[in-house]
């Protein structure tokens, strides 16, 4: 692990508490980094310090790996190096990692139905969504951006770049399409949400908690009682509720952030529909419960993307059950499934059940 990996805040916390009402005293072993562009904790229960510790940081070195491997916005990462070649019409040797990752990013386009398409990189990169404030090519004139950006996401569009456009042979990547660039977004998260899991339970851990931007993956309970995740608004600044977790439930929610064009009423979200290659409008975030943390996350990406009227087609073909969708201004969807799980603070007063 580089050096500077330990200056982006481990933070570790060892303590004994009596956890909500129970009898018997529990160690608990709280683990933070920063990883995957965002603030990671893991919470073991029930270890010792030693042996806390030493599960705590094979996972770190597993998402630092993941964060090396296929975090798009690292320009030392193999994804980028990837993005190079194919957009070069050439090909490259990918780790197992990486292979295995694009794998699943095939599977997730396919059930997707293309709502999420982790080959249409380059429709964010036109819109520019990660670039730093200060580097951003932002115009006082919104409109003549937004003719230049649709300009070239008609070109990226008639390309049609697609996962089935990528050659797998061995651990060589190639694609059919040089337009194509791979961008897994949130989806990673899942995925490395369900391999941290994975690697906890494989090393013996019973009771766990790994949150990874505030999306959540539970392993076992938090003493006598489960775990429980908040439910945050769109910006994560309120909570109007909980979630209960079973010993294998994922929470994840999928949001859009705002941005200015350069000019204080010109505003576009940082998602986009790839169908369109235009930012998505009129849902805020979606929440997913599932046993899987990256069903959910690919869930709720698609539903943000399709929107309410697509609602039951995306929810069936994903095989979800528990949603929550709020739109941009603030009314509350919720499916049955969710509606029971749900512990409101204060129930909502705009807010409808989907059956």
């Amino acid at each position: 692990m580089k050096s500077n990996d330990f200056m982006t805040a481990v933070v570790i916390v060892f303590y004994v508490v009596l956890l909500a009402g129970c009898e018997k005293p529990q160690t608990v072993f709280d683990y933070r980094i920063n990883v995957l562009g965002t603030n990671t904790e893991i919470t073991i229960i029930g270890q010792s310090d030693a042996e806390a510790r030493e599960v705590a940081v094979a996972v770190e070195q597993e998402l630092r790996q993941l964060d090396h491997v296929g975090y798009t916005f690292k320009p030392e990462g193999e994804l980028h190096e990837l993005n190079d070649a194919i957009s070069r019409g050439g090909a490259m040797s990918v780790s197992p990692e990486l292979k295995g990752l694009i794998n699943t990013a095939k599977k997730i386009y396919a059930a997707s139905g293309g709502l999420v398409n982790p080959a249409a990189g380059e429709l964010i990169a036109l819109w520019e969504f990660h670039c730093k404030k200060e580097d951003c090519d932002e115009s006082p004139h919104a409109e003549a951006v937004w003719e230049m950006v649709a300009a070239k996401d008609r070109e990226v569009i008639e390309a049609r770049p697609a996962m089935s456009d990528l050659i797998i042979s061995g651990n060589v990547v190639s694609s059919v399409n040089p337009v194509v660039k791979l961008e897994f977004g949130d989806m990673i998260r899942g995925y490395a949400l369900d391999k941290a899991r994975e690697h906890m339970k494989k090393a013996g851990v019973e009771n766990a908690m790994i949150d990874i931007g505030g999306n959540i993956r539970s392993l076992g309970s938090r003493g006598e009682h489960p775990w429980w995740a908040p439910l945050w608004d769109g910006y994560r600044q309120h909570s109007n509720g909980h979630i209960e977790l079973d010993d294998n439930e994922a929470l994840v929610t999928v949001r859009v952030f705002d941005r200015s064009m350069g000019m204080e009423d010109d505003v576009y979200r940082h998602v986009v529909d790839p169908r369109s290659g235009m930012p998505v409008s009129g849902i805020q975030f979606v929440t997913v419960l599932h046993e899987k943390a990256l069903v959910a996350n690919v869930a709720a990406a698609a539903l943000l993307v399709a929107g309410l009227d697509d609602w039951t087609e995306v929810t069936e073909k994903m095989g979800v059950r528990s949603v929550m969708m709020v739109t941009r201004d603030g009314v509350i969807y919720t499916s049955t499934a969710m509606e029971e799980r749900i512990h409101w603070n204060e129930r909502p007063e705009r807010q409808h059940l989907v059956p």
